[in-house]
């Protein structure tokens, strides 16, 4: 019997309006009342998750929680103190920072408090990323204002640019891969958390927390960055929006795009 679905947010569990499908109100509905947690987990920062969550009824998120920056923080709903947080060191986003500058790419470079610092980025991002967190643009190359600042991770954005992006991360130098997790999303984003976390290692850790066999656990999603949540999780379900890699590993390729509201296929299949 499944415990817990684990969902990305943007393009999973959100359509491409960033808004919710009632459907998947529905269906996390239909979840509580056979005892099952909805967890959103997703790259960004726990407030932009809950604010994104707003919609949702807030007895059906009563007693859960979010998987917050790639599986860097974990809170439950209504704390807003990390039962974990890990942090990604200065010197580390100052070195790759440097190292990608060379190329056509904007930064966002996120503080564990939620805050987003961005640079090089368009008009359309940044009216994005104030519309969900606290937002500031930045012009200062030294980073110099982060040095005392706990960061939560960073990431460097091209729009439709993944071709571009991989492109960086085969040639980006071999000491600094080694000293961080990186992933993709989005089809422009390039991330980069502390070494070792990842969704998969917030899943399994929520999951341990829980008392909860990762066999009870399904997880959602539809980019690289949730592929380890997905191989932790009993099943593995992505959106049949979801990039082709991540279908060649899913256990289940939904029907259900973002657009139609996943989960309703996840009830049906899985749950009911």
């Amino acid at each position: 019997m499944y415990r817990l679905v684990a969902s990305d947010m943007d393009e999973t569990f959100l359509d491409q309006e960033h808004k919710i499908p009632q459907v998947n109100i529905d269906a996390i509905a239909e979840m509580r009342s056979k005892g099952v947690l909805f967890v959103p987990a997703s790259g960004r920062a726990y407030h932009s998750v809950l604010q994104s969550c707003a919609a949702i009824p807030k007895e059906l998120l009563e007693g859960s929680y979010v998987i917050s920056y790639n599986g860097g923080c974990i809170n439950k709903i209504s704390d807003d103190t990390p039962i974990t947080s890990h942090q990604l060191p200065f010197d580390l986003v100052k070195a790759i920072y440097d190292w990608a500058m060379q190329f056509d790419v904007g930064f966002h470079i996120y503080e564990t408090t939620g805050k987003v610092w961005g640079s090089h980025l368009q008009q359309s991002e940044i009216d994005y990323l104030r519309g969900h967190m606290p937002y500031t643009d930045f012009t200062d190359d030294s980073l110099s204002f982060l040095k005392d600042v706990p960061l939560a991770k960073m990431l460097v954005v091209k729009p439709d640019g993944m071709p571009y992006l991989r492109h960086m991360c085969d040639i980006m130098p071999k000491d600094l891969k080694d000293q961080v997790t990186y992933t993709f999303s989005s089809n422009r984003y390039f991330e980069f958390n502390p070494l070792g976390v990842d969704k998969g290692t917030g899943l399994k850790q929520l999951l341990e927390l829980l008392h909860i066999d990762p066999q009870d656990s399904i997880a959602c999603g539809d980019a690289q960055n949730d592929m380890p949540m997905m191989e932790v999780a009993g099943v593995g379900v992505c959106v049949s929006n979801a990039d082709d890699d991540v279908k060649a590993d899913a256990d289940y390729v939904a029907k259900a795009s973002c657009n139609d509201g996943v989960l309703k296929e996840v009830v049906e299949q899985f749950i009911n």
